[in-house]
C-alpha cells in the first residue's frame, strides 16, 4: 500500500519541521508544509493529499477552522487539528468542519501515529459507505416501480423518481412529511381512505399487499390504479423500525397519463426534467406562452426537445384550442416549401389543378413551428418577414391578401448570427424572430434528466407495446450516465424504444440498449435486483436494506425460492447464497 500523503499547515517553523521529521520517520509522505490557509487550499487543489494536519490558530485571513471547513467542502479532505491549548470555545468552533482528530501540543509520536491511522481508516470507511449508497440510489433511480421509504414515525425518508412521478411530490418536499400526506391511498368505488394498509406494515410489522382496487391520488389530483406492497423494516432486535412501499400503476388502468394534460394535448406535451436550468426554461416558457408575443426563437442542438417545448408553449397559451402545425424547412425543396407555407391558387403552376391552403392559413388563431429555420431559402425568408410584420400574405398565383392571426415559433440548431455574416440569413428577419430567445441545453449538460426521461419513455412504450418493463438494469444505468448523448433526447428515446421491442425480461439490459462506450470496461458491483431495493436514510445499512427486501420477496412468494428469485431478477443460486448469508430459512426447512 502506498504511504499516506499528508499536508502540514503550521505557521510555527520549528513545530512544522519537527512534525515533518516525525511523519517522515513514521513512513508517511509529506506533500508540503505551508503556513497559511490560502496556501493550504492552493496546494490541496494541486496535490490532493490524503490528510491535512492543521494548526487551529494559524495567522492570516483564514484561520485553521475556516480553512478546514473549506477543505472539507471543496475537496472532501479530512483534517486533524493541532493546538497548544484546547479551550471549550475553540473546540466548539472546530467541530463545524467535522475534524477526524484533535491533538494537543506537544504531541507524542505514538499518539500522532494512532490519530493519523484512525483518521485515515474512518475516511476510507466513510467513502466506501457513500459509494455503496450512491450505487444503491442509482439502482433505485432506474426503476419503473415506485419506492418510498419510511421511518418508524411513518415519515418519508426517501422516494425514487418513479414514486415522485406517480405521487407528484419531489423528495426534497416530501422528506419528513407524513406518509398519508404524500402517498394518498384510497380503495373501492367510493374512494375510502386506505392509509391503514401502510400503517399495518409499519405498526403491525407484517407485509401488506396492495392488491384489488387501490387508487393513488397524486398531488395534482390525478388518480392512478396501483398494485404493490408495504413491507416492514426491522432493527437489529427484530422490532419494526420503518417500512418500504413498492408500487406501480396497474396494467389495466393508466389514468395518470391523461389526467395531468390539458384537453386535446398530445402525449408528447409532457416536458420531463429534473434539471434546475431546464426547469427555469420551462417556467419561463409557460410565462411567455401566456403573453401576447408573436415570435419565439428556440435554439439548441438537434434532438434536445425544441419541438416538445414548442408544443408546451402552444398548449399553455390562449391559442391551445386552435391548431398547432409544424414544418421542417430543411426537409422540403424550396419550390415545395413555398407552396406548403403559403398555399396556391388554381392554375398557379402546371400541377395546380385546385386551390390549396398553406400551413400559415390553416393554423390561423394557433401556432406554427418552423423547424430548422436556418435552412429556409432567402426568397422565402423575405415573404415570411412580411407575414410577421403585417400578419398577411398571398397564396402563390393569388392577388388577394389573406389576414392571419398567428404565433410563429422558429427553431434552429445552427448559429444564425454566423449565417447572417455569410449572407445566408436576413438580418431583418433574425431580429424579428428574436423577440424572445430560448436556448435549450444539450442532454450531456443536464444528466439529472437522463433517468427521469428513461422512466417516462418506458411508461409510454409500455402502453404502446403492451409491455410491462419495470426499469433499467443497474449495468445499463451506469452506461447511460456515462454516455455523451450526441443525439440528445431523440437518441435516448430511440434507444429505449428499440430495447423495449427486443427485451424479454423485466429490466432493459445493456445488450438491447446498445449504448456506445468509450472502450473502457464498465464494472457494476450491484448483485441484488433493483426491483427489490430501498434505502432507509434513517440509519439502515446496505446489508439491512438487502436483507429486508430479500425477506419481502420470500414472503410475497410464500417462500417459493424460484418465484422469489424471479421477483428479484436474480438467479436461484444467488438467492440461496444470500439466504444463507442472512440466515433466512423457511419454517419447513
Amino acid at each position: 500500500m502506498d504511504a499516506a500523503r499528508i499536508l502540514i499547515v503550521e505557521d510555527e517553523r520549528i513545530t512544522a519541521e519537527d512534525l515533518h521529521d516525525i511523519l517522515a520517520g513514521l513512513g508517511y509522505s509529506v506533500t508540503g508544509v505551508v503556513s497559511s490557509g490560502a496556501e493550504a487550499l492552493e496546494l490541496t487543489e494541486r496535490e490532493r493529499p490524503d490528510l491535512v494536519m492543521m494548526d487551529v490558530h494559524i495567522q492570516g485571513e483564514l484561520d485553521g477552522i475556516e480553512t478546514a471547513r473549506l477543505l472539507r467542502q471543496r475537496f472532501d479532505i479530512p483534517v486533524i487539528y493541532l493546538t497548544a491549548h484546547a479551550d471549550q470555545e475553540t473546540l466548539g468552533r472546530a467541530k463545524i468542519a467535522e475534524p477526524l482528530g484533535y491533538i494537543v501540543k506537544p504531541f507524542q509520536e505514538a499518539e500522532l501515529q494512532a490519530s493519523i491511522e484512525m483518521a485515515l481508516h474512518k475516511q476510507a470507511t466513510d467513502r466506501e459507505r457513500k459509494e455503496k449508497e450512491r450505487r444503491l440510489i442509482t439502482t433505485l433511480s432506474a426503476l419503473g416501480q415506485g419506492v418510498i421509504s419510511l421511518d418508524r414515525e411513518a415519515k418519508v425518508t426517501y422516494m425514487n423518481p418513479a414514486a415522485e412521478y406517480w405521487t407528484g411530490w419531489k423528495l426534497r418536499e416530501a422528506a419528513g412529511a407524513g406518509v398519508e400526506e404524500v402517498f394518498r391511498l384510497f380503495q373501492g368505488a367510493n374512494r375510502t381512505p386506505a392509509g391503514y394498509a401502510v400503517r399495518q406494515a409499519l405498526e403491525g410489522g407484517v407485509l401488506t399487499e396492495l392488491e384489488g382496487g387501490y387508487v393513488l391520488l397524486s398531488r395534482s389530483g390525478a388518480e392512478t390504479a396501483i398494485t404493490g406492497s408495504a413491507s416492514p423494516i426491522r432493527d437489529h432486535h427484530g422490532a419494526p423500525n420503518g417500512a418500504v412501499i413498492l408500487f406501480a400503476s396497474a396494467a389495466e388502468n393508466r389514468m395518470a397519463a391523461t389526467a395531468i394534460q390539458p384537453p386535446g394535448a398530445p402525449e408528447a406535451f409532457d416536458f420531463v426534467t429534473e434539471s434546475p436550468a431546464m426547469k427555469q426554461i420551462v417556467s419561463f416558457s409557460r410565462r411567455v406562452a401566456r403573453s401576447e408575443v408573436s415570435t419565439i426563437l428556440l435554439e439548441g442542438e438537434s434532438g434536445v426537445g425544441k419541438d416538445v417545448l414548442a408544443k408546451l408553449i402552444h398548449y399553455c397559451s390562449q391559442r391551445r384550442e386552435h391548431p398547432f402545425l409544424a414544418i421542417n424547412c430543411a426537409a422540403i425543396p424550396e419550390t415545395l416549401l413555398e407552396s406548403e407555407l403559403f398555399g396556391y391558387e388554381k392554375g398557379a403552376f402546371t400541377d395546380a389543378r385546385a386551390q390549396k391552403k398553406g400551413i400559415l392559413e390553416l393554423a390561423t388563431g394557433g401556432t406554427v413551428l418552423l423547424d430548422e429555420i436556418g435552412e429556409m431559402p432567402l426568397p422565402i425568408q423575405a415573404k415570411l418577414l412580411r407575414v410577421l410584420e403585417e400578419q398577411s400574405f398571398r397564396r402563390l398565383g393569388g392577388t388577394r391578401d389573406i389576414l392571419v392571426d398567428l404565433r410563429v415559433i422558429t427553431a434552429t440548431n445552427r448559429d444564425l448570427k454566423s449565417a447572417m455574416e455569410q449572407g445566408r440569413f436576413r438580418l431583418d428577419l433574425y431580429y424579428r424572430l428574436n423577440v424572445i430567445q430560448i436556448q435549450i441545453p444539450p442532454l450531456r449538460e443536464r444528466r439529472e434528466d437522463i433517468l427521469p426521461l428513461v422512466h417516462h419513455f418506458i411508461q409510454s412504450y409500455n402502453r404502446k407495446f403492451r409491455r410491462s418493463i419495470r426499469g433499467v438494469a443497474p449495468e445499463a444505468v451506469e452506461l447511460m450516465l456515462a454516455h455523451n448523448w450526441p443525439g440528445n433526447v431523440r437518441e435516448l428515446r430511440n434507444m429505449v424504444e428499440r430495447a423495449m421491442v427486443l427485451e424479454e425480461g423485466e429490466l432493459l439490459q445493456p445488450d438491447n440498449l446498445k449504448i456506445p462506450t468509450s472502450g473502457a470496461a464498465v464494472q457494476i458491483a450491484t448483485q441484488t435486483a433493483a426491483a427489490a431495493a430501498a434505502p432507509n436514510l434513517a440509519g439502515m445499512s446496505l446489508e439491512g436494506a438487502e436483507k429486508a427486501l430479500l425477506l419481502q420477496a420470500l414472503e410475497r412468494s410464500g417462500w417459493n425460492q424460484t418465484r422469489a428469485a424471479q421477483l428479484l431478477s436474480i438467479s436461484r443460486d444467488t438467492l440461496r447464497y444470500r439466504m444463507k448469508k442472512f440466515k433466512l430459512v423457511a419454517a419447513e426447512e
